[in-house]
């Protein structure tokens, strides 16, 4: 046997072991429902694969597989049916425990043909399945039965040897007395004919190789073409030499595996369903007998044509395919070079040694007005410009002459068309071989459109694309270029930063194309109030910048002063609405020394914030001395503070119990933020909050505790404990928030309704219908929210109307003095009916001692909260204790 139809051979055993593994594990796992005889059942589909994965023959495998199961059941007889499309014949592969005892019966079954349906081995051909007689001997259809009550035999179990979809054996087994059935071992002896079945499909497998590589051998070894045969499936069977010098593979790297390897992978898909067509098909087939062009792929990755010849055979049923295919790169190459010269989109040309065109394509004659007749003989430097010939004269005659180093390059010149118009056009040019020396060969290609779209490219490059002015990069080039000049000269100037007053409102209200229109009209103002040799730009969002190349302090502060009455007048229609703008303007002068061109644009910055702060529509000069400057300095200092403490994952929680006042237990924690310090120092949040919230931070410290909350509960397997995670304003109404939430919610399957949102009664809520609209979203989904501080503020009532709250926590004002104070009952007392009418729970805050607890229990409060059930600590470590 050649050494790839061993190959073939160990793979088709190789499955069947991994087949009987896998009909093991099945009943294995089956067995935790069932008696514990099913690990026997195990032990039997094992041996049987082991005995028939050694055997030689088919008939060994037969064998082995009757004698298996006898010995396994104790059964004294076995015996194996061929099977035929209309019946089975039978064979002389038997198990007998007696050849003596069962001699008459084996003689008789010898004789006896069954037609489909009829007697055991027929009824298994047609139905498929495993079939069982309790007693053969009296069983009508059963045409052996008096010899089988003769010689003691009375059960009966027989099962199919499928291959593919047709039945190639049936086995049958006699036992010495009538046995009910066993449908486990029924399920088993179905697996174990699929198993050898697949056995013996590698032995035919193995016999169709040996003809194979018989057949083609003499032919393939001395061919110049590859030859290639494969099977139905497409797998590789035998590989020539010459198939090996073309795809660049040996035998043993390709034989056993899919012809479809040498061909891209793009075509692969369409390469198999062919391959199915033909096998079901063949007379249809449009491509056997005949000569196709194709796409070869190298083993190295290189793709090349090819021209294919196929053909098919059958043996034994299978049908096999053998292909002759033949390299035609090299003519293709001179078939594509011709037809890609003809219809190249770019001019191209061909020039001899004395710089004459010898060769003009069609592109040619369109972009240079000559006809082809009329280009063929002329000189090359005829088509450009006057003020390009003599460039494109030594050019052509470097690279024909061989004097220039390089065998391609290209160079942007003038070309000229017939008509004497001129245009931009770039020259590449190659040097090669032809019939008569050395041909340059050259594409003219007009570049007129590129250098249009460079020329854009280069203003859009410095340019804000919404407003025209100057872009950041393109201010901060001009700052770094002049005040370098300006302060070594003493020369003075100013630096303008400025922001739009409440521009956040408008997106968020009105959506980003409202806030483009502002932004529109702010630069049109700027525009009209700057002098023409300053420098107007605008950095982002809603900041622009201005740079006074020659202004005094008096100057630039009138500047200033100009552009906040000029933005002050201009309006924008927006929704039907007239919306009004303000502009807060830092300013920061130069021409005192040398200072860093970005450290006035941050004193401009710093200035800028301190006319926000001040109530906006304003300027600002920046001065060292100046203790606005210094507190937004500290202010700005905080803010880059909780930036790198975001970037650093530099926060933790820390959580305080509540108790459920009527069970003593913590059924909830309301988690609590704080900030680690670059020394590791806890800090509170009274600390950074407020800048926070002042710089657009809160929402992203909002998103950061919520999605380590939701962390937290995929941890905590008490499914009655919920977490409340406090909210600022400005995230109540972000539409982004409820997509994270359902994001992380959906991705840890964690139950919604352990999370609380804690809205403080006196948090800003910019936009009460999107806060309604956050507010029941998440509801819908399943969270739960408190209203925190109740009665701290003038929104109590006002949050009771419009948001869907499920506990009211109660502000502590009125809690510390509950047991003493006639006021604070009364209140307490309203507190708690409100709720109860609107079917809400209530959470007492700052509760201190067992008066306290005793009070807030008489009043019918539900939950408690504060130093008397635990102080705030880390998350962790409260877990751990």
């Amino acid at each position: 046997m050649a050494p790839s139809s061993r190959t073939e051979a160990r793979l088709a055993g190789l499955a069947a072991v991994v087949s009987a593994g896998a009909a093991a594990l099945t009943v294995a796992r089956s067995s935790t429902r069932r008696p514990p005889a099913d690990a026997a059942l195990v032990g039997l589909i094992e041996r049987v694969a082991d005995a028939t994965s050694r055997a030689a023959s088919v008939d060994e495998a037969l064998m082995a597989c009757v004698e298996q199961i006898c010995r396994w059941t104790g059964w004294p007889v076995g015996h194996v049916y061929f099977a035929e499309s209309d019946g089975v014949l039978p064979t002389q592969l038997w198990y007998l425990s007696d050849a003596a005892r069962f001699r008459r019966f084996r003689e008789l079954t010898e004789r006896t043909s069954l037609a489909r349906g009829v007697g055991l081995p027929g009824r298994v051909l047609e139905s498929g399945r495993a079939e069982w007689i309790v007693d053969v001997t009296c069983d009508a259809n059963f045409p052996r039965h008096a010899v089988a009550a003769e010689v003691g035999l009375r059960g009966g179990l027989a099962f199919p040897v499928p291959i593919g979809d047709a039945c190639f054996a049936v086995i049958e087994c006699f036992s010495l007395s009538a046995v009910t059935p066993d449908d486990r071992l029924l399920e088993v002896a179905a697996h174990i004919g699929r198993q050898l079945g697949r056995v013996i499909a590698g032995m035919r497998m193995e016999q169709a190789l040996r003809e194979s590589e018989s057949r083609f051998r003499s032919v393939a070894e001395t061919a110049n073409d590859a030859i290639i045969a494969a099977d139905e499936r497409g797998l590789v069977l035998s590989w020539n030499p010459a198939a090996e010098r073309m795809f660049g593979y040996s035998d043993r790297e390709v034989i056993g595996r899919p012809l479809s390897l040498i061909m891209p992978e793009r075509f692969r898909a369409m390469h198999d369903a062919g391959i199915r067509r033909v096998v079901e098909n063949p007379e249809n087939s449009r491509i056997l007998g005949k000569t196709v062009e194709v796409v070869g792929l190298r083993a190295d990755g290189g793709e090349f044509p090819i021209e294919l010849s196929l053909a098919t055979w059958t043996s034994e049923g299978d049908r096999f395919f053998s292909g002759i295919i033949r390299d035609i790169a090299a003519r293709k190459q001179a078939e594509d070079q011709a037809r890609a010269l003809e219809n190249a989109p770019d001019p191209i040309v061909k020039v001899d040694a004395t710089r004459r065109i010898v060769l003009a394509n069609a592109r040619t004659e369109q972009l240079f007005g000559y006809r082809r007749s009329e280009l063929v003989g002329r000189t090359v430097e005829e088509l450009f410009a006057s003020h390009s010939a003599h460039r494109a004269r030594d050019l052509f005659h470097a690279a024909g002459s061989g004097t220039e180093t390089m065998q391609e390059y290209g160079v942007e010149l003038t070309g000229r068309r017939k008509d004497g118009s001129e245009f931009p056009i770039d020259v590449t040019l190659s040097r090669g071989n032809g019939d008569n020396g050395v041909v340059v060969t050259s594409i003219l290609r007009d570049v007129t459109e590129r250098t249009r779209f460079e020329a854009q490219l280069r203003h859009l490059a410095d340019h804000d694309h919404l407003t025209g002015l100057f872009n950041r990069r393109r201010f901060e080039r001009e700052l770094a270029e002049h005040i370098p000049h300006a302060e070594r000269r003493r020369h003075p100037g100013a630096v303008l930063l400025l922001d739009l007053d409440r521009f956040k409102y408008v997106n968020d209200t009105h959506g980003h194309s409202a806030g483009d229109d502002v932004v529109r009209t702010m630069g049109r103002a700027l525009a009209a109030c700057i002098g023409a040799g300053d420098v107007i730009a605008r950095l982002g969002g809603d900041e622009f910048a201005v740079l006074l190349r020659d202004a005094d302090r008096g100057a630039a502060e009138d500047a200033a002063a100009r552009i906040v009455q000029a933005i002050a007048g201009q309006s924008a229609t927006v929704d039907g609405l007239i919306v009004s703008i303000t502009a807060s303007v830092g300013v920061a002068l130069f021409g005192n020394g040398a200072t860093p061109a970005d450290d006035f644009l941050a004193a401009a910055d710093m200035a800028m914030y301190v006319a926000k702060e001040a109530g906006g529509n304003r300027h600002h000069i920046f001065d060292d001395a100046d203790d606005r400057v210094a507190g937004m300095q500290t202010r700005l200092a905080q803010a880059a503070q909780i930036r790198r403490a975001l970037a650093e994952d530099r926060f933790v929680l820390y959580w305080q119990p509540i108790i459920e006042i009527a069970t003593g237990t913590a059924t909830h924690h309301e988690l609590l933020l704080r900030m680690l310090g670059e020394d590791g120092r806890v800090i509170p949040p009274a600390a950074f909050i407020e800048t926070a919230e002042r710089f657009g931070l809160i929402q992203e410290l909002d998103r950061w505790v919520v999605r380590n909350a939701i962390g937290l509960l995929v941890d905590d397997h008490d499914a009655e404990h919920r977490l409340e995670v406090n909210l600022s304003g400005a995230s109540i109404g972000d539409p982004e928030l409820p997509l994270l939430i359902e994001r992380e919610l959906a991705a840890t399957g964690v139950d919604p309704g352990r999370l609380v949102f804690e809205i403080t009664e006196t948090a800003a809520i910019a936009n009460m219908d999107q806060a309604r609209a956050f507010a029941e979203r998440l509801t819908r989904l399943g969270c739960r929210f408190a209203l925190d501080d109740f009665g701290a503020g003038f929104s109590s009532f006002y949050y009771l109307k419009h948001l869907p709250l499920d506990y009211l926590k109660i502000d502590g004002d009125f809690i510390r003095n509950l047991a003493h104070s006639p006021t604070d009952q009364l209140v307490v007392k309203s507190m708690v009916d409100i709720a109860r009418g609107m079917g809400m729970k209530t959470i007492a805050e700052f509760v201190e001692d067992d008066e306290t607890l005793d009070a807030l229990r008489r009043h019918g409060i539900d939950y408690s909260q504060g130093y008397l059930h635990g102080r705030p600590e880390p998350v962790r470590a409260a877990a751990v204790t």
